[in-house]
């Protein structure tokens, strides 16, 4: 364990900082983006072929952060490499998931689906390419039944009720925070908090997002009930749930939810949910910052490795997505976390 976070604690410092990332930003096109990235630990990349560049790229940070997951879990506790494979594995696999289900709602291929994954073998789930070749949500969750997300399945006459896949997107999630926070408490109490913290967040966040969206849809929404859609709530209870779905001011409702979650939402006033997600991420940041101030020489250091190379991996990913978007770096750097907290 003590070699494990005298690593992470050098890992962490190679890491890339504000000033390389806002410099990789500033580039004007996908082929000067990778010529930068090529001067960093990462290393010249190749793009796959026939395949949008933006999405090769993704898919190859993709990979450089599991190797890392790797080769952490490989230094640490067998009981703490669990939790690691677990928090991680789950996590891709869910938007692996959540990807295959927009796929078969949006009618896209069973290629197109393929090449939108996260580059990694099933974790609990059975085969993507059986999942992605389903003949429709119907035969997709019939897949999913006797597996680890049977409720996914389970939420199939919701899915039919509403004609849209939120309730299973919704479930997904709570799927993922009850699993993670089951298998945080196998650790001593003292390990516990921040990962829990972070999952608590991020579920709260999601669950607000799906309340905001049916006070915007009241046919859709029409006898919904949070306490019976929302499995699991933690900072912010159901009862606000309801009150925003019932078209509560909106202002009043986030503004009542105090820090950290008031400043998280504060982008819905203008319906930017993409930086809603950014704040959540620099909440992350500051939440992993905030452990490691109390104990920088334990678990908290080897997790904290972990939240700063995904956070990392999520800018570059969002870059190399703006570049092929032609965005200059002005116009999206506000929606990075590593330039604007490091």
């Amino acid at each position: 364990m003590t070699y494990a976070v005298v690593r992470s604690h050098a890992l962490i410092a190679d890491l890339l900082d504000s000033n390389q990332m806002r410099t990789i930003a500033s580039t004007d096109s996908v082929e000067e983006f990778m010529l930068q990235i090529a001067q960093t630990p990462y290393g010249q990349v190749t793009l796959e072929p026939d395949v949008n560049p933006s999405v090769s790229l993704e898919r190859i940070f993709y990979r450089k952060f599991i190797e890392r997951i790797v080769k952490v879990v490989d230094l640490v506790p067998s009981n703490i490499g669990e939790l690691l494979q677990t928090y991680y594995y789950m996590r891709f696999e869910t938007l692996n998931l959540d990807r295959i289900l927009r796929g078969k709602f949006s009618d896209a291929t069973p290629a197109e689906i393929q090449a939108s994954l996260v580059p990694m073998m099933p974790y609990r789930a059975p085969s993507y390419q059986a999942l992605s070749e389903a003949a429709d949500i119907d035969a997709l969750l019939e897949l999913l039944k006797g597996t680890a997300y049977n409720t996914i399945a389970e939420k199939l006459p919701v899915y039919k009720q509403y004609d849209a896949i939120w309730p299973l997107e919704l479930e997904l999630q709570h799927l993922y925070s009850l699993t993670i926070l089951r298998s945080v408490r196998k650790l001593p109490r003292s390990q516990r908090r921040m990962v829990s913290k972070i999952v608590e967040l991020e579920a709260d966040i999601e669950n607000f997002l799906v309340a905001v969206k049916q006070s915007r849809a009241p046919k859709e929404g029409e006898g919904f009930k949070p306490e019976e859609m929302f499995d699991a709530t933690y900072g912010i209870s159901t009862d606000v749930l309801q009150l925003v779905v019932d078209g509560a001011d909106l202002r009043d409702s986030v503004e009542s939810l105090g820090e950290p979650y008031s400043a998280i939402l504060a982008p819905i006033y203008e319906g930017d949910v993409a930086l809603i997600r950014t704040n959540l991420r620099s909440q992350v940041y500051k939440t992993v910052n905030e452990a490691r101030a109390g104990n920088d020489f334990g678990f908290n250091t080897i997790m904290a490795y972990l939240v700063f190379s995904e956070l990392e991996k999520d800018d570059l990913v969002g870059i190399a997505w703006a570049k092929e978007q032609g965005l200059q770096g002005e116009e999206f750097l506000k929606y990075l976390v590593v330039p604007n907290v490091s």
